[in-house]
């Protein structure tokens, strides 16, 4: 069996404790060429952060063609932050022609969100998509997550995590990553399964079921 790292930004090592480790690697449009040449077991997302949608047009036409390499298996990082980044109309209107892409070559998103959960949800209400819209580093409250599975979010969550947050998210929704930690993806499946009161083994097969575009 493998553990699937869904969002990193620095691949580690091959096999852990007897596991071997599947990463999707996060890169950007301006980056992308550098991290082509890799092993079998790094696959990428690739997309345009919210902190950098400022002047996007020719970053967007160079990912609309990185999007269509096979080892490019998801969108993203994209999303909306209310903290960080450009006016939020610049924001949407970026993430707007991230979602259209995915939606187009049927890939996953995977979605940066801070304090803009109303609009998020609104996004996903407008565009009725059936790819996978992921939120990364994932760590809403009982109530939100809630709300968020109702509209048929996905979620990953990292080191650092809101616990009966993560109770109610159904397993076939959920991912694991270390985003920017030096935490290892071993130890995150351990914490989350511990969390859930799942066997390891058992929740290392369940969150490979989820993975299921990894090997497209």
């Amino acid at each position: 069996m493998c553990l699937y790292n869904i969002h990193t930004h620095k691949a580690g090592r091959e096999e852990i404790n007897g596991y071997k480790v599947q990463y999707i690697l996060n890169t950007s449009p301006g980056d992308f060429e550098e991290e082509i040449l890799t092993p079998d077991n790094i696959r990428f997302s690739c997309g345009i952060h919210p902190w950098d949608a400022d002047n996007a047009g020719e970053r967007l036409a160079r990912l609309n063609e990185i999007a269509q390499d096979k080892s490019v298996l998801a969108i993203g990082e994209a999303g909306l932050d209310k903290l960080k980044g450009p006016d939020m109309k610049v924001q949407e209107q970026v993430f707007r022609r991230q979602i259209e892409l995915a939606m187009n070559i049927s890939k996953p998103l995977i979605i940066h969100c801070v304090k803009a959960w109303d609009i998020l949800i609104a996004l996903q209400k407008e565009y009725k998509s059936d790819i996978p819209w992921i939120i990364h580093g994932y760590r809403g409250n009982v109530e939100q997550t809630k709300q968020l599975v109702q509209f048929g979010f996905k979620f990953s969550v990292g080191e650092f995590f809101n616990e009966g947050g993560i109770r109610h998210i159904p397993l076939d929704s959920l991912f694991c990553e270390t985003d920017m930690s030096e935490v290892s993806i071993c130890k995150i499946y351990e914490t989350v399964s511990s969390v859930l009161d799942l066997p390891f083994n058992q929740f290392v097969g369940i969150v490979a079921d989820n993975m299921g575009f990894y090997s497209k």
